[in-house]
């Protein structure tokens, strides 16, 4: 993570994290790399990825964020347009019951970026241990 949390132990409060962050030349993004690992028990609401920096590739530019290998079921291809910058959210509501690693990819056809970058922020809540 960018910035530690408050304390991800309180159940009940909503926080905002800023995960991380990735960049045009950021090494291995087009595999994806690990952003945040979160605990257990944890409801994620809120996915936004922030396109400071437009990223310039030629063809396709895409970001996606995720908790699977493809890292796209929290942000996926259609929901960020890498190449314009502006704020992209996507509300949800999706229940971790294990500790749960967030990865970012970003991926680019025809000529290489030379720019881009963006900061990647989850809304998270504590539930109980069952």
């Amino acid at each position: 993570m960018k910035c530690e949390a408050m304390d991800l132990g309180v159940c009940g409060v909503e926080q905002v994290l800023c995960a991380g962050a990735v960049k045009f030349d950021t090494k291995d993004a087009d595999k994806g790399i690990v952003l945040a690992e979160l605990p257990k028990n944890i409801i994620i609401t809120k996915a936004v990825a922030v396109v400071n920096k437009a990223f310039n590739a030629a063809t396709t530019n895409v970001i996606t964020i995720g908790t699977n290998d493809a890292a796209n079921d929290l942000l996926g291809s259609s929901d960020v347009t890498a190449g314009t910058a502006n704020s992209y959210v996507k509300d949800m509501f999706k229940i971790f019951k294990e500790k749960t690693i967030i990865k970012v990819k970003y991926t680019q056809t025809g000529a290489k970026a030379t720019a881009g970058e963006a900061d990647i922020y989850l809304n998270v809540v504590r539930i109980p241990e069952a």
